[in-house]
């Protein structure tokens, strides 16, 4: 298998779209799959409070402060349903 060359800025690219990712008008299971395939692309491994902390940054508030408290399965769930 041939290794290919991915240019630095293409990490730097990612963690930008990552960092700067907020619901507004997509719903909570479309947020949740961008972020997720960010996270993929950019290689982070997960950390729960990191993830959680990420995911509710880019939330719509009034989402936000419904399911602050929750762990971060149960706490995509809760938002899909909110």
């Amino acid at each position: 298998m041939r290794i290919r060359h991915i240019p630095s800025y293409y990490y730097r690219k990612i963690m930008e779209k990552l960092q700067s990712l907020q619901q507004r008008t997509m719903n909570v299971k479309k947020y949740s799959e961008k972020m997720e395939l960010y996270i993929m692309k950019a290689g982070i491994r997960k950390q729960e409070e990191i993830t959680i902390s990420r995911f509710l940054s880019g939330l719509n508030l009034e989402i936000r402060h419904k399911v602050e408290l929750l762990p971060y399965h149960d706490l995509v769930q809760m938002c899909i349903k909110v």
